[in-house]
């Protein structure tokens, strides 16, 4: 198993051991040193097979610059690797003895392997032999790439493939490709300490599985040896192939997808969807929201609650809703459809004015936004989406109360007084006028809107006020907190967003088939 697959030699070939490669693909299309060196050494009869030699101590006197540097390089197969378990228990048996400058390894009488169990060693590098001879051919199945950019030679190659033809040549029975491939997978099974991430590692990309090591590293090594046999032997059509249908996860091949990322990510609990999109009309509530959420010790992870200001309330959110929270079906169980991803709930804060003014007109528009959610819903699912239990609800919509956002959490004083101190020219009159001015906004105009008493070079902005207005707001929710009372409107919403988003967190959910009323 430790007897390398090649041996390079770096003197005169022996045309007895000339290896006609003029046909080689490999020859023809890969270009790496180690397997030139190969290729080269295979046509001038440089190249052995160290099995069939006795062992002699490696040369180590440098001859040149390129590999093999010394009088002899030897090469092993990736397959060679799997073995490896096996020779841990001689391997931690070893002794070191030093002999000059030079330390060897021995192993003692009593614990070398007697002749039984080196036949059985010896079958592991026939494995590796066996794997070598049919990688190439299932490989890019398995890691979804063709290197050397040769994509189309390979598939040309995999094409002409004559599976049968290389079962003779291999000069194996049939069916220890089975046997091979449930000992493998077996065994994969057996080294993985990924548990349920297994199925998140087999889809990433193969260059990441490089960066694993010990155990992990080593169930991928078993696994994809085991989906070469797999692959060949469905080429051979052979009866007794494991079914994915009840197949544990720990025992399914490297390539198989019995169902999609977002399902998996779903399962996991890992979805890159919300639980929840907050929509809030207007960069004050967009910049004050997050604050609230952080005073209440409430998680802003764009993985569970995501705010995206939606500009203003004569905006259509339908777009919107359907890209937040579109609903993705996957199995039919026949009473329900299993989803591939949870459901988004989608929160709107806005002020009631325009289309929202009223609790019908909200209502109407929840439900438009519902019928933009489940367009591509069948009708016979769509109930659980029009629920109007608070628990249960996807699409909710809340304002301030009766004043807008600015008017609804602070006083008439209190605008005045912010607007003064930050302002970058002074208040051109009295500060009771601006109170006053601010006052007729909220009780006068049927639009009322705080930017519009902001005064000429006041250089003021809603976002601006928003900043210095935090304080006052701060203390407002910390008192009502310590007072165990509801507080502010926004405190409000924002604990009804986590009662949202938390009801329930990225669990995996169906939707119940209904009967439909026809009309």
């Amino acid at each position: 198993m430790l007897i390398p697959l090649f041996r390079v030699e770096l003197t005169e070939g022996e045309p007895s051991r000339q290896v006609d490669l003029s046909q080689s693909l490999t020859a023809k299309h890969v270009h790496t040193t180690f397997i030139n060196e190969l290729l080269r050494a295979a046509v001038e009869g440089r190249a052995a097979d160290p099995a069939l030699e006795h062992f002699s101590p490696w040369p180590t006197e440098r001859r040149r610059h390129l590999w093999p540097s010394v009088d002899a390089g030897y090469l092993y197969s990736r397959h060679q690797l799997i073995g490896l378990d096996v020779a841990m228990s001689l391997a931690t048996t070893l002794s070191p003895q030093r002999v000059g400058q030079r330390v060897t390894w021995h192993l003692a009488e009593e614990d070398r392997p007697d002749a039984q169990a080196r036949e059985a060693l010896l079958t592991w590098r026939s494995l590796a032999i066996t794997l070598s001879a049919l990688d190439t051919y299932y490989w890019p199945f398995i890691t979804h790439a063709v290197y050397h950019d040769r994509e189309s030679v390979w598939r040309s190659e995999r094409l002409a493939f004559d599976p049968a033809a290389m079962l003779r040549w291999l000069n194996i029975p049939a069916e220890q490709i089975l046997t091979a491939e449930r000992d493998l997978r077996f065994k994969g099974t057996f080294r993985d300490d990924l548990g349920d991430f297994y199925e998140i590692v087999r889809r990433a990309n193969p260059d990441a599985w490089e960066t694993m090591s010990g155990d992990a590293l080593a169930a991928v090594d078993f696994r994809m040896a085991a989906d070469v046999f797999d692959g060949f032997a469905a080429d051979l059509h052979l009866d007794g192939r494991s079914s994915l249908d009840h197949t544990p996860l720990s025992q399914q091949g490297l390539s198989a997808r019995p169902q999609s990322l977002d399902a998996t990510l779903t399962d996991l609990r890992l979805s890159p969807f919300p639980s929840l999109v907050i929509g809030v009309e207007g960069a004050t509530k967009y910049t004050l929201v997050p604050r609230v959420l952080d005073l209440l010790e409430i998680e802003l992870d764009r993985n569970w609650i995501s705010i995206i200001d939606f500009g203003g309330t004569d905006r259509d959110l339908s777009l919107l809703a359907r890209y937040a929270g579109e609903p993705l079906l996957g199995r039919d169980l026949g009473s329900g459809v299993a989803l591939e991803r949870p459901i988004t709930r989608f929160l709107i804060l806005t002020d009631a004015e325009h289309k929202y003014a009223t609790v019908k007109d909200r209502n109407y528009q929840r439900k438009l936004l519902l019928n933009s959610l489940t367009q591509n819903v069948p009708a016979d699912l769509r109930g659980d989406y029009y629920s109007n239990k608070p628990e249960s609800q996807t699409v909710e919509i809340r304002t301030w109360g009766r004043y807008p956002f600015e008017f609804a959490h602070f006083t008439d004083l209190q605008l005045a007084k912010t607007m003064m101190d930050i302002a970058k020219v002074p208040y051109p009159h009295a500060s009771a006028r601006l109170v006053r001015a601010i006052h007729m906004q909220r009780t006068q105009d049927p639009s009322p809107n705080v930017d519009d008493v902001f005064w000429r070079g006041s250089d003021l902005s809603k976002i601006k006020l928003a900043d210095a207005l935090w304080p006052l707001l701060e203390k407002k929710i910390r008192r009502a907190i310590n007072h165990k009372e509801p507080g502010p409107p926004i405190m409000r919403a924002c604990i009804r967003a986590y009662e949202m988003a938390a009801a329930p967190y990225r669990i995996s959910m169906m939707l119940q088939r209904k009967a439909v009323k026809r009309r």
